[in-house]
């Protein structure tokens, strides 16, 4: 399964507005020659993959050790839904000089990818394929998955205005000294992923709390009973 969204963002008259107040007169001078770059945002996600060749010992160890999960005392775990999310921020600065001397760097082509990559269901080689726990757990993996697939759906939109606005609130650096574009860039990005970065965490800590619902007490107990 994979998904692509993309957002074209194109000049507006108050691209700039924001910085009218506190602009110097260098600030002017770019003003007047940066033009709004191009923004595109993306999600994707990667292909679901399916791995049977662990046991409830090895699943369970990764449950604990690798993704900070728990498990009720004398129980072990059958299946586990991983994935990894992985964000991409990626653009061009360009240098104008003018003939006054004001150096202007901005960024332009900007874009901004989140991928979900390697989903994976794990089902314990223990299971017979096809008997009723079997079937039990490919129901239960799949909706932690359909959680995390939700999940980024819900905050994409967030995710956009946030990025949106850090582009729109950084456009240019401006000075009457040379600007080293390797540092110019990476200033940008650390403001972007300021910008970002607090929605993933957000979204991050509601996956968390969602799965734990999922894998409650109640609901082993719940899922146990259906196949007894």
């Amino acid at each position: 399964m994979k998904n692509l969204f993309y957002i074209l963002i194109f000049a507006s008259f108050s691209f700039f507005s924001g910085q009218a107040v506190a602009a110097t007169a260098a600030d002017r001078v770019c003003q007047k020659v940066v033009r709004p770059p191009e923004v595109t945002v993306s999600v994707s996600y990667g292909r679901l993959k399916y791995d049977t060749s662990k046991n409830n010992r090895s699943l369970t160890r990764m449950h604990l050790r690798q993704y900070g999960g728990n498990v009720p005392s004398g129980r072990q775990v059958h299946g586990l839904a991983t994935y990894d999310l992985n964000t991409e921020i990626s653009f061009r600065v360009v240098k104008n000089t003018q003939a006054n001397g004001v150096v202007c760097v901005y960024p332009t082509d900007i874009e901004l990818n989140i991928e979900m990559q390697n989903p994976v269901i794990y089902l314990s080689k223990e299971l017979k394929a096809g008997s009723c726990v079997y079937e039990l757990a490919m129901r239960h993996e799949l909706t932690h998955q359909q959680i995390n697939v939700e999940a980024l759906e819900y905050y994409l939109p967030i995710i956009q205005q946030r990025f949106l606005a850090a582009v729109k609130e950084n456009p240019f650096m401006s000075s009457k000294s040379d600007i080293n574009l390797t540092l110019a860039k990476e200033s940008f990005n650390e403001r972007y992923l300021a910008a970002v970065n607090p929605v993933l965490e957000e979204m991050q800590n509601e996956i968390n709390t969602e799965q734990a619902k999922l894998d409650s007490i109640e609901n082993y107990d719940y899922e146990a009973a259906l196949c007894r």
